[in-house]
């Protein structure tokens, strides 16, 4: 008999999660530190202190929001694809979090709200995903032949500069409401995303944080590219 092994997810502990379910529960605890649009087939680059809550919003409809993290003392520890992807699985929920690179290797963000209406989708399709590379100028060139295409690799990589970090800092993303799944010929594919306008995920960060976002130009969004809306919270909760 074949040992199969199934990854499981690390535990956190009782208390944390009961004050993320506070935290998503009720406003009266926030205080709106920020907010801004990021417009259509762009990015953005911005600090996200321990303790304060990314809400990322469908401000126009469906768009997917392409997400990179960097430790603010230290950004060569950034998020980690690969990692979150084996610990938490290749789409994430409330309750995930989102691991950075080693040595440290430790939770960055914890996702605690998901307004989208999830529903069962063909082929095992599912939202907010790990499976998927950022998009770049030469994917286009590459599968279109297309030269000169707007992509996630330069929007994020324009919007780090202002913090020191150059273009090589850019990482694969988590790929906030990108639809995506694997077919019975084992290939990748991305449908249209599920979430509708007015819909928002929220992280809260576990680490001062440089994030960076990219409303994705890459064809994963529907037949239109639209803008995020960002909102950053500080809370006067304890734990």
């Amino acid at each position: 008999m074949t040992n199969r092994v199934v990854q499981q997810t690390p535990a956190m502990d009782e208390r944390r999660k009961r004050t993320y379910q506070e935290l998503a529960e009720n406003d009266s605890v926030r205080e709106l530190v920020q907010e801004f649009t990021i417009p259509r087939e762009t990015g953005e680059a911005f600090v996200v202190e321990a303790g304060q809550i990314l809400r990322v919003i469908e401000i126009e409809g469906p768009q997917v929001a392409d997400f990179n993290a960097f430790c603010r003392d230290d950004p060569t520890e950034r998020f980690w694809s690969g990692r979150t992807r084996i610990l938490e699985g290749a789409h994430l929920t409330v309750g995930n979090r989102l691991w950075s690179t080693p040595p440290k290797m430790r939770p960055m963000f914890t996702l605690i709200s998901d307004t989208v209406d999830h529903q069962p989708m063909p082929e095992g399709a599912a939202s907010h995903d790990l499976l998927w590379s950022r998009c770049n100028e030469r994917y286009f060139e590459v599968l279109q032949g297309k030269k000169g295409q707007p992509n996630c690799q330069d929007n994020m990589a324009g919007a780090v500069e202002k913090f020191g970090l150059s273009l090589d800092y850019i990482h694969d993303a988590f790929n906030l409401f990108m639809t995506t799944g694997v077919d019975g010929d084992d290939r990748l594919f991305f449908q249209d995303p599920d979430a509708k306008e007015g819909d928002h995920v929220e992280l809260i960060a576990e680490i001062d944080s440089i994030v960076a976002i990219s409303a994705c130009p890459g064809g994963c969004s529907g037949p239109q590219n639209k803008a995020i809306g960002i909102r950053i919270y500080r809370h006067s909760l304890n734990g």
